[in-house]
Order: C-alpha cells, then structure tokens, then sequence
C-alpha cells in the first residue's frame, strides 16, 4: 500500500461505488466470484492521496496524448521522487545514477507533509504540461467529484 494509489470507494443506496481512477481499474480486473473486501475509514490524509494519484492519472493522459510516450501514473510518481529529491542518490564506481525513492506512504509523511508534496508535485507536472497550476487542479477536483 505504501506507494500505491488508494482504492476510494463511496457508500450509496447501501452499495460501495468506485470513487477514484485506482478503484475504477480495481473492479474491473476482479474476476468472477467473490471477493474479500477490508473496510477502513479514511482519514485526511488518504483524501490527500487519493487526490494525488489522481492528478498523477490527469498529468499521465495529457502527457501521453502529447508525446505520444505511454506515461501512467507510476511512472510520474517516481520520477517526481527523483526530481524532487525524496530518495538517495548513489553513483555505482562506472558512473552509473542508482536511484532508493522514498515512500509516500501514511507512515512516512504527515498530513502537513503530503500537503506540501502535493503542492510541489502539481508545479513540477504544470510545468511540464505547460500549463496553469490551476487547470490542473481544477481537472483533478472535477475526477475527484469535488465541487471547485
């Protein structure tokens, strides 16, 4: 779970309905049959991370649809850890970059935290996308289902 999206599911008419991207997926590679399902409440913090793997999902489809390279949500997250420095750097004696990412999970980053790092990864992704901060955001809350 540590740095993978959360599965948000909404309670409506007594049934659990996807409420994110990650959960959308997540139902439908569900084979046939039942299912073994752990209920957690959600705190702040797992808002905060889904509202961040969704942005990753904005960021990677408009990524994709310009260069034309398959960019996912992984992908992004990662190379964010690294251009952002949450990891190590090592150099290997030929020369060679070894990335150890850091984890963004519940227990490596407070609210606080993840707050700021959402922050600092929705610049480094405008910018990328050359667009306003803004636009991002705004398509972000529109996924999420959250009023602007």
């Amino acid at each position: 779970m540590a740095d993978k999206p959360p599965l948000m599911f909404e309670v409506r008419f007594g049934a659990l309905h996807p409420a994110n991207t990650a959960a959308r997926d997540a139902v439908k590679a569900i084979p046939a049959g039942p299912v073994r399902i752990e209920i957690k409440r959600t705190r702040a913090n797992e808002r905060r991370r889904g509202f961040y793997w969704t942005m990753l999902d904005v960021a990677a489809e408009a990524m994709t649809d310009a260069t034309g390279f398959p960019f996912d949500q992984e992908t992004l997250h990662d190379e964010l850890k690294k251009r952002l420095g949450l990891c190590d750097q090592f150099e290997t004696p030929s020369g060679h970059t070894i990335y150890k990412l850091h984890s963004t999970s519940n227990r490596a980053m407070t609210e606080p935290d993840r707050a700021r790092w959402t922050d600092r990864c929705a610049n480094v992704l405008s910018h990328w996308l050359k667009c306003e901060i803004a636009e991002l955001m705004d398509e972000t809350r529109r996924r999420e289902g959250i009023a602007a």
